[in-house]
């Protein structure tokens, strides 16, 4: 959401960022027009589309653009609820639920050429009755948002597991206690993040994650941009044509020795969405033009420049340095010329106040835990 406020400021646009109660990258920058409190979407869909109508009318908004899973979600076949004028970044019900169905990817990505792990579906009472799975494996709710009978949405990650204990706990603290289950790929993080519109790829970059953090199945730390991959390129846009998808993405990948496996789609910002534009291309000023009507020019991007999320390289920094891997610690501690951060700016400073916040309660979390 701060790399979306950036982008969209440094287009000429007037972002206005609608939170609520927890405390905000995006909230804290000098590049949003102001701030507007709303309803948790996952508290309750209904409660959070009438609040966002209600100030984008009051301010007088052309678009509403989600920048959570669950935000765009909520948003899905919402267009009628706000004001003539306002146009709304999130597609159909169909097309939404299609795009974060992390089941049906696997069906989708054969189709446009892709390849995926073999994803089995698997209950908690079946992991631990001793179900043949491949260990270490990684689990993960069917999607990302699952919607709840009283209105709201149950969110759930991705969970990295070495027992079956592990694999028996993680599934049962998913929404209804099962889990599409994966094997635990060796291999760099790489991705093809853009904009689609309407099914059709306008803008692309690749990238390859360095480090991640938590080891093995985490988020981008640091990463880089890499040069265009065009068959995967070509396999990403077959994919996106067949949901129809408008809007940002980012298709995930595990590159090894064998190839490239789609791992994720994630139909939203994403965690290293600084690294595209500070690479020449302004996804989120890309979508909001392609949203107001208007086809910008996306022109390309540069290879080799690197992105460094500090509240994923700090704790991995720490983990470091519990292990003693001296290497390790010092390759993040090295500086990088050229490097762009996910919260860190000279002319963006006060985002480091919710980081250290942030890093101060985990702190305080693991202290608690030990």
């Amino acid at each position: 959401m701060l790399a979306g406020v950036r982008g969209l400021r440094a287009a000429g646009y007037e972002p206005w960022v609608a939170a609520g109660t927890r405390p905000s990258y995006a909230a804290r920058s000098r590049d949003s027009a102001g701030v507007v409190r709303v309803p948790d979407p996952a508290d309750g869909r209904d409660a959070y589309v009438a609040a966002l109508a209600r100030e984008a009318e009051a301010l007088g908004a052309r678009a509403v653009m989600p920048g959570t899973e669950v935000g765009l979600v909520a948003l899905a076949g919402s267009s009628a609820a706000f004001p003539d004028g306002v146009v709304v970044g999130s597609g159909d019900p169909g097309t939404v639920g299609e795009a974060t169905d992390k089941l049906g990817l696997e069906r989708l990505a054969a189709e446009a050429g892709l390849r995926t792990p073999p994803t089995t579906r698997v209950t908690a009472e079946e992991a631990r009755s001793g179900l043949d799975v491949a260990l270490p494996a990684i689990v993960k709710a069917a999607r990302s948002s699952t919607p709840t009978g009283a209105g709201g949405f149950d969110v759930a990650g991705v969970t990295r597991v070495a027992t079956r204990d592990e694999l028996a706990d993680a599934i049962a603290a998913l929404p209804g206690q099962s889990a599409l289950v994966q094997p635990a790929l060796e291999g760099d993080l790489a991705a093809v993040a853009g904009v689609a519109w309407e099914g059709e790829l306008m803008a692309a970059s690749h990238q390859v994650s360095t480090r991640v953090f938590p080891p093995g199945a985490g988020i981008s730390a640091f990463a880089e941009t890499v040069p265009r991959d065009p068959e995967l390129e070509a396999g990403v846009g077959r994919l996106l044509a067949a949901i129809g998808w408008s809007g940002i993405f980012q298709a995930q990948f595990i590159r090894s020795g064998s190839g490239s496996h789609l791992i994720d789609l994630n139909p939203r910002m994403y965690g290293s969405l600084a690294l595209a534009i500070a690479a020449g291309l302004n996804l989120p000023a890309i979508w909001a033009g392609l949203l107001l009507g208007r086809v910008p020019a996306a022109g390309d991007y540069r290879a080799g420049v690197r992105f460094r999320s500090e509240e994923r390289d700090l704790p991995a920094l720490a983990g470091a340095v519990r292990r003693r891997e001296w290497g390790l610690a010092g390759a993040i501690l090295r500086p990088r010329h050229g490097t762009t951060h996910a919260v860190a700016s000279l002319r963006d400073p006060l985002p480091l106040v919710t980081l250290a916040r942030r890093v101060g309660r985990a702190r305080a979390a693991l202290a608690a835990a030990r």
